[in-house]
């Protein structure tokens, strides 16, 4: 009887290794990556043994891509395969995955996690099946060709487009929903166990209550380590309707900020030192296309919240954007405006001239809890409008403004805001070249808001904030304003009539202003 080599075999078989391929790589195709590619052929010869293709891994690489193909699945050639650097075994998957990743906390599942040591790697082929003849005695099969195709990422690479998924998760452009704020068991993330005691909640949790929000995104953020990152590339493809999205909430003495995309510990807390880089940590987050937001800034930083309130460690050219309603805050006040509100810290910020989008992080810490004691996931929720949900088409919308706050978490409520003059149509995030002369309108478009109260604020550096109240009554609102030349910004709010709760935060959209033609329109100025 012949039986299947295990992986035992494969381990005393290694001797049997070949190098196959290409003697000399192509040079690198980028600045941050090394592509690699290798190939050959299977006959019948190789039934049931093993052959490896090497390749050579410099210093500074921190992930390995694999892709495998071959061309005689026609003919029921099975090809198995397993992984080794040069100091062992890295993973095998059988004949069950042809593209696999290795990264320094996460892998693909059937392989390790770990450094990426430099060295011989070598991709160990075993091949359980290949057919040696068929049809007549002695008529050769054509031989198998197959093709291993290794990107090697060197230290600090450009993210890629999707953390988990290949690309986009969808392709369609529209309004995608999601939560930016989230904890699991790798953090203070807690929930009840099958018996009902209180235990470190596990990460499918919170993925069943993004399930049951019908979110389409959503960012776990723990505190100041990745140590989930392997478990949600294992969840993502279980979890295909959700683009998950990798984070960390760092916690410091002057404040927390989520930096999302990220796969590396960003080292900002040196053993020997109190001292904190935090600018240079978010500087580095955003080149590789990371996404920086300032988390919860209007909480109190002292021993009921502990650094909790932001300090402006680093200027706000270095922040994406901030967090302007968190489930928590929300949870406790019954209201987006409670005392911990972060609304009006960020129109100050807009009244200075800073441009950063507002979002909003349920911060759930227990996915599962009663809504009496826990926000749940997803709300507040963000709306984004991207090309692509992918995290790469997330950000970039996010960056330019292309967002609004959706407080209830509905699946349905909308704004977006339009600014029309004679020459230009500008969308929610984007700037309107401004002259004292230039009168334009203002087009809202609303969805499941009819008879609720839209509220229009102008920031003008010579009027104060400039506030309006319309009833809604149109899915598509034009309202005609007279301009001084000097506004900065320009955004609404969705409230209820009566009793004036928050429903909807848009974003701005900015007004440029000529200062030669304006000398009597004053800069930026006051604090937060």
């Amino acid at each position: 009887m012949t039986h299947r080599p295990t992986l035992i075999g494969w381990l005393l078989g290694m001797w049997l290794s070949a190098v196959v391929g290409m003697a000399s790589p192509p040079p690198p195709a980028a600045a941050d990556a090394i592509e690699l590619r290798r190939v050959g052929t299977i006959t019948g010869v190789d039934h049931q043994r093993f052959r490896a293709v090497e390749f050579e891994v410099p210093t500074g690489i921190d992930r390995i891509d694999i892709d495998f193909s071959h061309d005689g699945q026609g003919v029921r050639t099975v090809v198995d395969l397993a992984l080794y650097d040069e100091t062992g075994f890295r993973g095998a998957s059988g004949s069950n995955k042809t593209s696999l990743t290795i990264g320094a906390v996460d892998a693909t599942p059937s392989y390790l996690p770990g450094p990426i040591r430099s060295g011989v790697w070598r991709l160990v082929m075993g091949f359980p099946n290949v057919r040696a003849t068929v049809g007549l005695p002695g008529r050769g099969m054509p031989p198998t060709n197959y093709e291993v195709r290794i990107r090697l990422h060197r230290r600090g690479y450009e993210l890629p487009e999707s953390a988990f998924v290949a690309g986009a998760l969808r392709g369609e452009a529209r309004w995608y929903r999601g939560d930016f704020h989230a904890h699991t068991a790798h953090s203070d993330g807690s929930c009840e166990s099958r018996t009902g005691r209180r235990v470190p909640c596990p990460i499918f949790k919170t993925l069943l209550a993004v399930d049951r929000e019908a979110l389409d995104f959503i960012a776990i953020t723990d505190h100041n380590t990745n140590a989930h990152y392997n478990g949600l590339r294992e969840l993502q493809a279980y979890f295909d309707q959700v683009l998950i999205i990798p984070g960390m909430e760092m916690t410091t003495f002057g404040g927390h900020a989520n930096v999302l995309g990220i796969d590396q510990w960003p080292a900002f807390l040196k053993p020997d030192s109190s001292a904190l880089d935090i600018a240079a940590v978010f500087s580095e987050a955003r080149r590789r296309r990371g996404l920086v937001i300032v988390n919860h800034p209007g909480l109190p930083a002292n021993e009921d919240c502990m650094g909790c309130g932001w300090s402006g460690q680093t200027g706000w050219g270095e922040v994406d954007a901030v967090e302007v309603v968190n489930g928590g805050s929300l949870l406790r006040f019954a209201s987006a405006e409670g005392p911990f509100s972060a609304l009006e810290y960020w129109q100050r910020l807009l009244d200075r001239g800073v441009r950063v989008t507002a979002i909003a992080g349920s911060d759930s810490h227990d996915p599962a809890a009663a809504a009496d004691r826990q926000v749940p996931l997803g709300r507040p929720r963000s709306v984004v409008y991207a090309t692509q949900l992918s995290q790469r088409a997330l950000f970039s919308s996010v960056r330019e403004g292309r967002a609004f706050v959706d407080v209830d978490g509905t699946q349905t409520r909308h704004v977006d805001l339009n600014v029309i003059t004679a020459r230009q149509n500008v969308a929610m995030g984007g700037s309107v070249q401004l002259a004292s002369e230039t009168d334009f309108s203002l087009e809202v478009a609303t969805r499941d808001v009819l008879g609720q109260q839209l509220i229009v604020t102008i920031g003008d550096s010579i009027r104060g904030r400039i506030v309006q109240s319309h009833a809604i009554s149109n899915a598509v609102m034009t309202l005609p304003l007279k301009t001084s030349g000097c506004e900065r910004w320009l955004r609404a709010d969705v409230r209820e009539p009566v009793t004036g709760r928050l429903l909807l935060i848009s974003n701005p959209i900015y007004f440029v202003t000529d200062m030669k033609s304006q000398p009597t329109c004053k800069g930026p100025a006051g604090k937060p």
